[in-house]
C-alpha cells in the first residue's frame, strides 16, 4: 500500500535523481520571481504588444536559455542573445506581411540556428530562445517595432542581471568537474589510499558520472574555445584508464607508478580551478609532473629493452616484454591525458584577443592536438556537411518543419499563428518515431493544461489580482516540471501559463486555451509530416554507417602512422599523416553526433543501447592509438630490425581487418612475435637499443588494440553487409596466425 511517507520518499528520490544539485530548482524559483516582475513593468510602461514580448522574452531568457560557463561567459552569451533577439524581432516584424519572405526566412534561420549548435554548447543552449524571438513577431498580427523592441528590452534589463546574480548555478562546467573527480579517484587508487574494492568502486562511479554527463546532451558539452574542445579528448582516455588500472597493472608500472599518480593528481587540481587566470601555479606543477614522468619512463624503458635483449632465452624475454608493453601503454596514456589537460589550460589562459583570433596556442602533438578557434569552426562545419551528418539532416528537417508551420499560419485563418510554429518546434526530433511520440505527449499535455486552466478560470474568473497570483506559480511549474517530471507535464504547465498570460493582456476566458490546443495540434502534425518525409529512421539508420565510416578513416590513419615508423619518415609522409589526422577528427565528430542523436531517440533500457555505444568506443579507441603512434618523433633507421617491422605491420593490418569483420582468427599477442624478432636482429649496442624504442612504443599501442578487438568486430546487424577491407590490408612476411575463434 502506498502510504504518504512512502510517496514523499519517492518524490524526494526522483528529485535527487533528476536535479541532484538543485540547479533546476534555483532556475525555476528565479523565473517565478522575475518573470511576473518584468510583466508588471511592461504593463506599466508599454502598449498592448509590449507585455506579450516581455513575458515571452522573459520566459525565453530565464527558462529556455540555460547558458553554461562562469558568470563572465554567461554574460557574454546573454549579450549575444539580446543582440540577436533585437535583430530577429525587427526582421520578423518586417517579413511578416509578406508570406513567401516569412517562410523563406524561417527555413534559413531554422537551419542556421539548429546547425550552429554543433559548434558550441553555448550556442546550442540558446537555440530555442533565438528561434522564439523570430517566430513571435513573424506569426503575430502586425504591430509597431518600437513596442516589440521595448518589450524585449524590458525583459533583458530585468532578467539578465537576475540570471547572473540571483540564485546562480553552482556548477558551471560539469565536464571539468567530473573529469577532475575521475583523475582524483585514479590517483587515489594508484597511491593505494583506499581498499582495493572501495577504490575500484569510486573510480567506476566517477567515470560513470563523467560518461553520463558527456553523452547526456544532444550536443557535445563544450564551447568553441580551443581549451574547452581539447578537454573532449580526455573522456575516452580516462575511460580507458579506469578499465585498465587494477592491482595487476599497478604492479607492472614499477617506478613509473608514482610519477603517473602525481600527473593525475595535478591534472585534477587544474581541472578543479574554474577561473583560467588562477590556474598558473597548478599548470606549472602539472608541467613539472609531466616532465618527471617522461624522464622516469624513458629511463625505465631503456633498462627494460636492455634486459629484454639480454635475457638468456626467448621465453623469459617475452615475459619481460609483456610487462614492458603494459607499463609503456598505461604510462603513455596517463601522460597523454595530462598533456591534453595542460594544453587546454594553456589555451584558456590566452588573452581575449588571442582567443578571438585563434592565436598563441601551445605547441602540441597529435594526441593533445589543439586547433585554433577559427580553424575549428571551419573544419567542424565542413566536416559535418561533407559527411552528411545527423546534425545536418536534423537542421534541414527543423528548417523545413518550421517553414511549413509558418506557411500554414499564412494559408489558413489561424488566430495565434506562433503557437503553430511552437508546436512544430516542440515535437521535431531526429526520427519520425520519436517525433510522433513527442506529438502525442505535446497534444496530451496541452489538452490537460487546457482542461485544468479552463476549470481554474471558470471557478476563479479573470480577475487580474487572481491571475497575477497564479502567474508565478505557473511559471515555476513550467520551468521545473519538465526537468523533474515529464515533457507532458511541462506542456500542461506551459499551457496554463499561456491561458493566464493572455487573459492578463486581453481577458477572453478559457476559449484562448481551446485555440492553443488546436494550434499545437496543427503545428505538431506539420512537424510529423516533415519527419516522415525526410530521413524517417533518424539516427538509427545513420549510426552504423557513421561507425563504418569512422572505422575506415581511423584504419587508414593507424596504418599510415605505423608505416611511417616502419618504412621511414619524410615531408610527404608527415603531411599525409597530418591530413589523415584531421580527417580522423572530422570522422570522430560525425560519429559522436550520430551516437548522441541515437541515444536521444532511444527511450528503452540502457542495455539495449549498449552495443552501439560499446562499438563506438572501440572505434574511437583506434584513433587515440593512432594519435600516440603519430606522435613518435624519430623512427628507427631504415635498415634496423626489418623482421620486427614486418611484424608490427602484420599486427596493425590484422587489427584493422578484425575490426572490419574480415578476420576471425586468433593471433598471438604482439609481444610473443616481436620480442624474439628484436632479440634475433639486435646488434647489442646502444644504437640497437635506441632503434628498438620507437618499435616498442608502436607495439605497446597495437597490443592495447589487440585487447580491445580480441575477435571479429561487433555492432553489425545480421543483415548488414560487411565493409570493404582497409587499403593494403595484406600481412607481409611469413607470419602465421593461429586458427580458431577468440
Amino acid at each position: 500500500m502506498l502510504t504518504p511517507p512512502a510517496l514523499l520518499r519517492g518524490v524526494v528520490h526522483r528529485l535527487d535523481a533528476r536535479d541532484p544539485e538543485r540547479d533546476g530548482l534555483r532556475r525555476a524559483v528565479r523565473a517565478a520571481v522575475i518573470v511576473p516582475i518584468a510583466a508588471a513593468v511592461s504593463f506599466r510602461l508599454g502598449a498592448s504588444q509590449t507585455p506579450l514580448f516581455t513575458i515571452f522574452g522573459s520566459f525565453a531568457l530565464m527558462v529556455l536559455a540555460d547558458f553554461p560557463g562562469d558568470r563572465q561567459n554567461r554574460a557574454v552569451a546573454y549579450a549575444g542573445l539580446g543582440f540577436n533577439g533585437a535583430v530577429l524581432i525587427t526582421v520578423g516584424t518586417l517579413v511578416a506581411p509578406v508570406p513567401w519572405l516569412a517562410v523563406t526566412a524561417m527555413f534559413l534561420l531554422g537551419i542556421a540556428v539548429t546547425f550552429a549548435g554543433v559548434l558550441s554548447e553555448t550556442i546550442a543552449a540558446g537555440q530555442r530562445a533565438t528561434l522564439l524571438t523570430f517566430v513571435l513577431p513573424a506569426c503575430t498580427p502586425p504591430g509597431p517595432i518600437s513596442d516589440r523592441l521595448l518589450g524585449w528590452a524590458i525583459a533583458l534589463a530585468i532578467c539578465v542581471p537576475a540570471s547572473l546574480f540571483l540564485l546562480p548555478p553552482r556548477h558551471h562546467d560539469d565536464l571539468r568537474r567530473h573529469a577532475a573527480q575521475v583523475c582524483g579517484a585514479l590517483a587515489d587508487r594508484m597511491e593505494g589510499r583506499m581498499k582495493s574494492e572501495a577504490s575500484a568502486h569510486e573510480v567506476a562511479a566517477a567515470m560513470n558520472a563523467l560518461r553520463s554527463n558527456f553523452l547526456g546532451a544532444d550536443f557535445r558539452p563544450v564551447g568553441l574555445s580551443a581549451g574547452s574542445r581539447a578537454l573532449v579528448r580526455v573522456v575516452d582516455d580516462l575511460e580507458w584508464l579506469t578499465e585498465r588500472v587494477d592491482e595487476n597493472t599497478l604492479g607492472a608500472l614499477a617506478d613509473t607508478k608514482q610519477p603517473a599518480e602525481i600527473v593525475l593528481r595535478k591534472s585534477a587540481e587544474v581541472l578543479s580551478i574554474s577561473r583560467p587566470d588562477e590556474r598558473g601555479a597548478s599548470r606549472s606543477e602539472l608541467a613539472t609532473a609531466l616532465a618527471a614522468l617522461r624522464s622516469v619512463a624513458r629511463g625505465r624503458y631503456r633498462e627494460d629493452i636492455v634486459r629484454l635483449l639480454g635475457e638468456r632465452d626467448d621465453e623469459a624475454a617475452v615475459a619481460v616484454g609483456r610487462k614492458l608493453l603494459t607499463r609503456r601503454t598505461i604510462a603513455e596514456m596517463v601522460g597523454a591525458t595530462g598533456r591534453v589537460i595542460a594544453a587546454a589550460a594553456a589555451a584558456d589562459a590566452r588573452p581575449v584577443w588571442a582567443r578571438a583570433l585563434g592565436r598563441r596556442l601551445p605547441e602540441t602533438g597529435a594526441a593533445d592536438r589543439v586547433l585554433p578557434e577559427t580553424v575549428a569552426a571551419a573544419r567542424i562545419t565542413s566536416g559535418f556537411v561533407a559527411t552528411r551528418s545527423v546534425a545536418l539532416r536534423n537542421s534541414l528537417r527543423t528548417g523545413l518543419g518550421l517553414a511549413l508551420a509558418v506557411a500554414i499560419t499564412h494559408l489558413f485563418p489561424v488566430q495565434h499563428g506562433f503557437w503553430v510554429v511552437l508546436g512544430a518546434m516542440s515535437v521535431l526530433r531526429s526520427s519520425a518515431l520519436t517525433t510522433g511520440t513527442k506529438l502525442l505527449r505535446a497534444v496530451t499535455g496541452t489538452t490537460i493544461g487546457f482542461v485544468i486552466g479552463a476549470l481554474l478560470i471558470t471557478i476563479l474568473g479573470v480577475d487580474p489580482s487572481v491571475l497575477w497570483l497564479l502567474l508565478p506559480v505557473l511559471v515555476f511549474a513550467s520551468a521545473y516540471v519538465q526537468q523533474v517530471a515529464s515533457f507532458t507535464a511541462a506542456q500542461a504547465s506551459f499551457t496554463m501559463m499561456v491561458l493566464v498570460t493572455f487573459n492578463l493582456i486581453v481577458p477572453t476566458g478559457w476559449r484562448v486555451g481551446l485555440v492553443r490546443v488546436e494550434d499545437v495540434v496543427v503545428g505538431a502534425l506539420a512537424g510529423l509530416v516533415v519527419s516522415v518525409m525526410l530521413w524517417p529512421r533518424g539516427a538509427a539508420a545513420a549510426v552504423n554507417a557513421a561507425i563504418d565510416s569512422a572505422r575506415e578513416t581511423f584504419s587508414r590513419y593507424l596504418l599510415a602512422g605505423v608505416r611511417r615508423v616502419t618504412r621511414g619518415a619524410s615531408e610527404a609522409v608527415d603531411d599525409e599523416l597530418a591530413e589523415l589526422g584531421h580527417d580522423a577528427l572530422a570522422a570522430g565528430r560525425t560519429l559522436d553526433d550520430a551516437v548522441r542523436q541515437y541515444l536521444s531517440e532511444s527511450s528503452g533500457a540502457t542495455d539495449s543501447r549498449a552495443p552501439i555505444v560499446h562499438a563506438s568506443n572501440r572505434v574511437v579507441r583506434m584513433r587515440s592509438v593512432a594519435d600516440l603512434i603519430a606522435d613518435i618523433k624519430w623512427p628507427p633507421p631504415l635498415t634496423a630490425y626489418p623482421r620486427a617491422k614486418q611484424i608490427l605491420e602484420a599486427h596493425a593490418n590484422a587489427v584493422c581487418a578484425r575490426l572490419a569483420g574480415h578476420d576471425d582468427r586468433t593471433w598471438p599477442p604482439i609481444s610473443d612475435d616481436l620480442v624474439p624478432a628484436l632479440r634475433a636482429e639486435s646488434t647489442g649496442d646502444e644504437a640497437a637499443v635506441a632503434a628498438a624504442l620507437p618499435l616498442v612504443t608502436v607495439a605497446a599501442s597495437l597490443g592495447e588494440l589487440e585487447l580491445v578487438y580480441p575477435a571479429a568486430a561487433l555492432s553489425r546487424g545480421p543483415h548488414e553487409p560487411r565493409p570493404e577491407p582497409p587499403p593494403d590490408s595484406r600481412w607481409p612476411g611469413p607470419l602465421r596466425p593461429r586458427r580458431g575463434i577468440a
